[in-house]
């Protein structure tokens, strides 16, 4: 095989879609307080959607007292539909 036929077959199998695709596609992203997730969560579920919801810490900046604060964030991953579970 020549390299353009190499280069040909690896990029084929690379822009495969069904191989990328392992769960529901994401359609959007958003950041919210824990009030507003529990609304879009209850929303998505009445549309048929899936989501993914989780939290982190976000340390800000020292202040002039050289304490450092943290605020929680809540993120949100809306879905095409929900994901699956494989039963293992």
């Amino acid at each position: 095989m020549s390299t353009d036929e190499d280069f040909a077959e690896l990029t084929t199998q690379l822009l495969d879609t069904d191989d990328l695709e392992e769960g529901p596609r994401l359609i959007a992203t958003h950041y919210a307080t824990p009030d507003e997730a529990i609304e879009m969560v209850r929303a998505a579920q009445l549309l048929g959607l899936g989501v993914r919801l989780h939290n982190r810490l976000r340390i800000e900046e020292a202040d002039e007292d050289g304490e450092e604060s943290a605020s929680e964030e809540w993120i949100l991953d809306l879905l095409e539909s929900p994901p699956e579970v494989d039963e293992d």
